[in-house]
């Protein structure tokens, strides 16, 4: 027989209606009742009707996480799962679902996020990706939508949680820099993503603090999104004897460029950017932090929700700090 509010209220000692507010995560109700009718309801395996609370609350208790329009990359790069897994440690917390949106080309990916925000099946979104000129981003500012973007947005008024990838791809080129290594190659994913702009524009900075040249003979960018396969063929147009250790944009390009020179039985020193120690052998990584990444992610778009129901516009920029690991 399924449990009901007042078991849950009758167990918790508290009022049917108060267990509710709690379901709704009423910021009314002390953290100590909350935890109280959360234990009653986890006691009693109580599971609240989520399309009644929408009713009642006009909240879906959803948010929407919008995946970049190469969707196998969020299966392939540990950053994705590391981030989700954040998202969803705090989604938890607030009694939120996840639903992911996704689609084959870009109109399907516009069309899947319509639904999602006309049919009113989230109350806001994650976009796990930045670039420019994006008509998922434009449809959801001309919409008034609760979002931000996981990324660096281009619009001043637009909300994100980020690292500074430029100080970051700073900091790896600097690394290999100190070290007394004069030719230093740059290897990214698509060029369109503004974390490969960004730390590529980091790295040139690097090298004009040294007074280094910018050689574009050994700055490559993936004509995939990250695949292991397309940094391994770019790898055959660097001259690899020319340079002493490359920057690499994540794992992925890594790990094709290490499978190349495995390959060719050649040793480049290599740094790279990931939020878990690589299982490949690289001299050095920028831990970007993904899982609090992911944890600050929902934080800010649970605010900005409650922003938009109260007629706030506030514009959120959140930076997780990185930092430099070694083998």
């Amino acid at each position: 027989m399924r449990v009901t509010i007042k078991e849950v209220a009758k167990l918790a000692g508290v009022s049917p209606s108060t267990v509710t507010r709690v379901v709704q995560n009423k910021s009314t109700i002390s953290e100590e009742t909350k935890k109280r009718v959360r234990a009653a309801m986890k006691e009693l395996d109580y599971h609240p009707n989520l399309n009644a609370r929408s009713l009642v609350s006009q909240s879906s208790q959803v948010i929407g996480l919008v995946l970049p329009d190469d969707s196998d990359v969020f299966y392939q790069n540990p950053f994705f799962p590391t981030v989700l897994r954040g998202i969803s440690q705090i989604a938890s917390d607030y009694d939120y679902a996840i639903q992911i949106s996704t689609g084959q080309d870009e109109e399907h990916r516009l069309e899947n996020l319509k639904q999602m925000i006309l049919g009113k099946r989230v109350d806001g979104l994650i976009f796990l990706y930045s670039k420019q000129d994006d008509p998922l981003v434009d449809f959801a500012v001309r919409n008034n939508f609760p979002f931000l973007i996981l990324g660096k947005a281009v619009s001043p008024f637009i909300s994100l949680v980020d690292n500074d990838n430029i100080k970051a791809g700073y900091d790896a080129t600097r690394y290999f820099l100190d070290k007394g290594y004069q030719k230093i190659a740059f290897l990214a994913g698509n060029k369109e993503l503004v974390v490969s702009q960004d730390r590529y524009t980091g790295y040139k900075q690097a090298l004009n603090e040294a007074e280094r040249p910018l050689d574009e003979r050994i700055i490559k960018f993936a004509f995939g999104f990250l695949l292991e396969d397309n940094s391994y063929k770019i790898m055959e147009e660097l001259p690899l004897d020319e340079i002493e250790a490359i920057v690499t944009s994540d794992t992925l390009v890594a790990e094709g460029a290490l499978h190349y020179l495995k390959d060719q039985d050649y040793q480049i020193p290599i740094i790279t950017f990931d939020s878990l120690k690589p299982r490949i052998d690289v001299d050095a990584y920028i831990d970007i932090n993904a899982l609090e990444l992911g944890k600050e992610s929902f934080r800010t778009l649970f605010q900005i929700i409650k922003d938009n129901k109260e007629d706030k516009q506030i514009c959120y920029r959140q930076l997780i700090p990185h930092s430099i690991s070694t083998r």
